[in-house]
């Protein structure tokens, strides 16, 4: 699943295989549901487009809040 969505993916600056060097951290925020999954990787990705970033970071996945595991506030 995470391989379709690392090859589906068209951001600008987006590096192959880069989402699959960040599974531990999806599978972490997400709590290995799918749905929530889907839906960080699109909300990451939209910031990155409007932030012009062009990539998903852990950086830029931390900041973003979803599903049952939002980050920490510390």
């Amino acid at each position: 699943m995470l391989q379709s969505h690392d090859d589906n993916l068209r951001l600008y600056n987006h590096q192959p295989g880069a989402l699959l060097e960040l599974d531990e951290e999806l599978h972490e925020r997400t709590g290995g549901y799918m749905d929530t999954l889907d839906q960080l990787i699109c909300q990451t990705a939209q910031q990155a487009i409007e932030d012009e970033t062009e990539a998903i970071t852990k950086e830029a996945l931390d900041d973003m809040r979803v599903g049952r595991n939002e980050p920490d506030d510390d």
